[in-house]
């Protein structure tokens, strides 16, 4: 993706801290290095403001790891984690990878369907949901760099 400036959007881990008492690690944004701003990975923008949303309203101060809470930052977080990759190169890994989750929650989807699990069948579709949004958003991502 490219910025306002028509520089080319780097994707990198922040933290963000939302009011006094809500602070969440490893947040998935793009940046732009020419112009020095970021901006979150649209997909993500409402499944963050449902985070901040329900951590906000807990007493005392919050510090969590979006990765707990989001199949894509997860994602994101295992592919940065295993070293440095020039941009295209990360866009590919990241589509390959979100496949390759994708096949492993469907596979215990049938399993929890089988079990009649249904708070298990429930999780998986959130996190199937998660996914699914972000695969064009990749596609549009790798194509830029």
């Amino acid at each position: 993706m490219r910025c306002n400036c028509e520089q080319n959007l780097r994707l990198e881990l922040r933290t963000v801290m939302y009011t006094r008492n809500v602070m969440i690690r490893h947040v998935p944004v793009l940046v732009c290095d020419h112009c020095l701003t970021y901006e979150l990975i649209p997909s993500m923008k409402s499944d963050l403001k449902k985070y901040v949303d329900a951590f906000s309203k807990q007493p005392g101060k919050i510090s969590l790891s979006l990765t707990d809470y989001h199949e894509l930052a997860d994602l994101i977080y295992e592919v940065l984690a295993e070293g440095e990759y020039s941009e295209g190169i990360l866009m590919s890994k990241l589509e390959y990878e979100i496949g390759e989750r994708i096949n492993l929650l469907l596979d215990l989807y049938k399993m929890a369907e089988k079990m009649q699990d249904e708070d298990w069948v429930r999780d998986i579709r959130e996190r199937l949901s998660q996914l699914s949004v972000s695969l064009p958003e990749m596609s549009v991502m790798h194509a830029d760099a």
